[in-house]
């Protein structure tokens, strides 16, 4: 850790308050629409007549006074820097001691309950910044008792920029509750900023967590989801008990059968078509193996089996951990009737790696690679859990610290990968800035060239990867070797040799001529999408696409046609590449990287101009963060790995592929706004998920 003298360090303490400060302000400013909507959307019975007045109240001092908020806020955060060196705050004050009314208890209590949820919500990042405080405060960059960092401090400013709404006391309390919610998610984002800055000032940087974490939980919500859940499961078991199902005596009477006509099922079963897989726990259940078993295990039976159901028919999570997961449906079965459980205790070895799963699968999105070290790893232990799980947890306990190890050893690997291609774009970074600049007049020109070859009668997945991944291709080469230059006529040939693939053959001799045409316009094909760097996933998605299109083509399918016609007709085809972003590719440590940036702002409309909202997201960006890429209608996730010192540009990479995305935070912003960025949001793993999905199913059955 390098030492930092109490001057810079406080500077540093200032800058992080003004953002912090300037977020939240912001924030408030766009808040009011949102909490209309929210306020709106309350439906009450026509029983409590006086939550229905007050909603209705709210509704319209909203309205009216929302644009009061914001300018109280700011001048109540302006004027807390002498009440932050008071222990205690302003309710240590005896002066702001005075008798207040039932209604006025009754918003504190509303106020308070907030606050608790806000500080629970912002636990983990607040826990963090408490240590870097009190290092800063050691330092002398800050002063002791300094409380603007705390969740109540910020609390109280809102508290008071919130009473500019409305005085009614049903209404605010409402209001409370409403930003409360609001803020539940909002606030955590802007302490991780706030850390994010700490850490690259080398303050701790020891705290931060590892990316393998996905959503974190409150121990005490945890405690009480499992009550909650233990609760649900006695009366799953006393609901069968009373229609007198599954009484066998004695400890697992017909387990061994059910177990045994499982293991049958899973070995007999043929490897499932991508997108299909079949629910063995739910074929064991329905035959007569399942006859003997006892309530309690009728319950773990009926849990497990409609468990499956809910991941083999989520559309968000990718076939091929469905398919991973597949291979454990006898061993999770096992699991849950050995123990009870099983459901309710987060903590239980087999559960711990089945959340492991998830963790790890964040990083492919929708699609899997079958060949990357990581799901390797996880085929290998789940085939080893499979085959040697006899019902003692040391297995899963022994597979848990093997893929700790193995996640261990990655992220070394991929720090230090990280590390040198950070450093390789930040040495190249007023390069970068000079060739975007030629770049933009590149990419103007290739637009033009593309724009020249479609018709109305091209499909849209043809014109969409022409005006995205080849317009890439045509843009470098015209870079290299100008407009009119061999490379660059070859690429718009291509180009249109790929639009001949998939226009209509009725003559024998255009098949023909297609067939000793195709080789070498894949080849050509491929070729370009080595020299943008196209990972291989999103390549096998367009030539599978192609091979469609192409099959429709040589059969003349005239219907497929008149279809393409008609939507062409009812929806004009748009004459731009969409948001006017500048594209450039390069090669640094053997690694493809995409630089992608806007242009002057005098260049950009409306429709090419950032939202402040989506560049307040794109601030609250942290290292570890994962984001899909969306070209063409393909994405491509890729995780924050470095951000430089004045934080213009980012840069995202993953070990899956030997790409990488380096941006500006205006044009990530830009594409946020129009939907070819989506933030990955952290979530509960699969598993977890889908035993609360089951156990919620069959009790409302019950």
């Amino acid at each position: 850790m390098t030492e930092k003298d109490a001057s810079t360090l406080a500077k540093l303490v200032a800058g992080c308050r003004e953002q912090m400060e300037s977020d939240l302000s912001e924030l408030f400013e766009e808040l009011g629409p949102a909490l209309i909507e929210d306020v709106t959307a309350r439906t009450y019975p026509a029983r409590e007549p006086e939550r229905r007045i007050a909603a209705a109240t709210l509704k319209l001092a909203l309205q009216e006074q929302w644009t009061k908020v914001t300018p109280a806020l700011m001048a109540s955060l302006a004027g807390r820097a002498r009440q932050a060196a008071t222990p205690g705050g302003r309710y240590g004050d005896a002066r702001a001691l005075k008798i207040v009314n039932d209604a006025e208890i009754t918003l504190q209590l509303a106020s308070r309950a907030a606050l608790e949820r806000l500080t629970t919500a912002c636990r983990e990042e607040t826990n963090a910044l408490e240590r870097r405080v009190s290092y800063l405060v050691l330092r002398g960059a800050m002063i002791p008792g300094d409380t603007t960092f705390k969740v109540s401090s910020l609390w109280s400013c809102i508290e008071t920029a919130c009473a500019e709404v409305t005085d009614d006391p049903a209404a605010g309390i409402l209001l409370l509750q409403l930003v409360g919610e609001r803020l539940a998610t909002e606030l955590s984002r802007l302490y991780r900023v706030v850390n994010e800055v700490l850490i690259d000032a080398d303050i701790l940087p020891r705290l931060k967590q590892s990316y393998r974490e996905m959503a974190l939980v409150d121990p005490q919500e945890l405690a009480a989801e499992s009550a909650k859940m233990s609760s649900a499961l006695d009366r799953l078991v006393k609901a069968r008990t009373k229609d007198g199902e599954g009484a066998a005596d004695g400890p697992g009477g017909g387990n061994l059968e059910l177990f045994d006509s499982l293991k049958s099922l899973q070995a007999a079963s043929p490897q499932a078509p991508a997108g299909t897989h079949t629910n063995l726990v739910r074929m064991a259940r329905d035959s007569g193996a399942a006859r003997d078993v006892r309530p309690q295990e009728a319950v773990s039976l009926d849990i497990v089996a409609e468990l499956f159901d809910q991941i083999f028919n989520d559309p968000n999570i990718a076939n091929g951990m469905k398919g991973l997961v597949a291979r454990l449906q006898s061993t999770v079965l096992k699991a849950a009737m050995l123990n009870q459980r099983f459901f309710a205790d987060r903590s239980h070895p087999a559960r711990r790696f089945l959340d492991s799963i998830s963790n790890v699968a964040i990083r492919w999105g929708k699609v899997v690679n079958a060949d990357d070290p990581f799901f390797v790893k996880l085929l290998e232990l789940v085939n080893k859990i499979q085959a040697t799980y006899d019902g003692d947890v040391g297995v899963f306990n022994a597979a848990n610290a093997e893929l700790d190890a193995f996640l261990a050893e990655r992220e070394k690997i991929e720090e230090q990968q990280d590390r040198e291609l950070a450093d390789a774009v930040h040495a190249r970074e007023e390069e970068i800035r000079l060739t975007r600049v030629a770049q933009m007049r590149a990419q103007r020109t290739a637009n033009l060239c593309i724009t020249r070859l479609l018709g109305p009668l091209v499909p849209s997945e043809i014109e969409d990867f022409l005006r995205s991944y080849w317009r890439d291709v045509v843009q470098g080469r015209i870079s290299h070797s100008g407009e009119d230059g061999a490379p660059t006529v070859e690429a718009l040939r291509t180009a249109v040799a790929l639009i001949w693939a998939v226009t209509l053959k009725h003559d024998p001799s255009e098949r023909k001529r297609h067939a000793a045409a195709l080789p070498g316009l894949l080849k050509k094909l491929n070729a370009g999408f080595d020299e943008i760097g196209t990972p291989p996933a999103e390549r096998k998605t367009f030539m599978d696409t192609l091979v469609e299109l192409q099959l429709g083509a040589l059969r003349a399918e005239k219907q497929k046609s008149a279809t393409a016609k008609t939507a062409t007709a009812e929806k004009p085809r748009a004459h731009n590449a969409g948001p006017t972003l500048q594209v450039s590719h390069a090669t640094d440590h053997g690694v493809q990287v995409q630089d992608i940036s806007l242009p002057d702002a005098g260049e950009l409309d409306a429709d090419n101009t950032p939202d402040r909202a989506d560049l307040r997201r794109v601030r609250q960006l942290v290292r570890g963060d994962w984001v899909d890429f969306i070209t063409a209608g393909q994405n491509r996730r890729e995780r924050l790995t470095w951000i430089n010192p004045s934080r213009t540009m980012f840069l995202f990479s993953n070990s899956a592929s030997a790409c990488a995305i380096s941006i500006t935070p205006e044009a990530l912003a830009l594409r946020l706004r129009n939907q070819t960025v989506r933030i990955v949001l952290p979530d509960r793993p699969m598993f977890e998920r889908a035993i609360h999905g089951a156990i919620r199913s069959l009790d409302k059955r019950a």
